[in-house]
């Protein structure tokens, strides 16, 4: 049985391309973006998508917390 997977996509304005991070905890992924976006002098725009790549939540650039989609 293989693990559904979610995943984090950090796109940063300048640079091509994004970095991925999966986990199957979601929560996780959650706390490691808004960490991550707290931290960082250069801040991304980040996107939680489902196993299924349907996206959950956004946080721009701009933002402090998550934005989820469908609310």
């Amino acid at each position: 049985m293989s693990a559904r997977l979610f995943s984090l996509w950090s796109e940063y304005d300048g640079l091509p391309g994004a970095e991925v991070v999966y986990s199957a905890n979601p929560d996780l992924l959650r706390k490691m973006g808004r960490d991550h976006h707290a931290a960082a002098t250069h801040k991304p725009d980040l996107r939680l998508l489902d196993p299924e790549g349907k996206t959950v939540a956004t946080m721009d650039t701009w933002a402090t917390d998550w934005t989820e989609m469908g609310a």
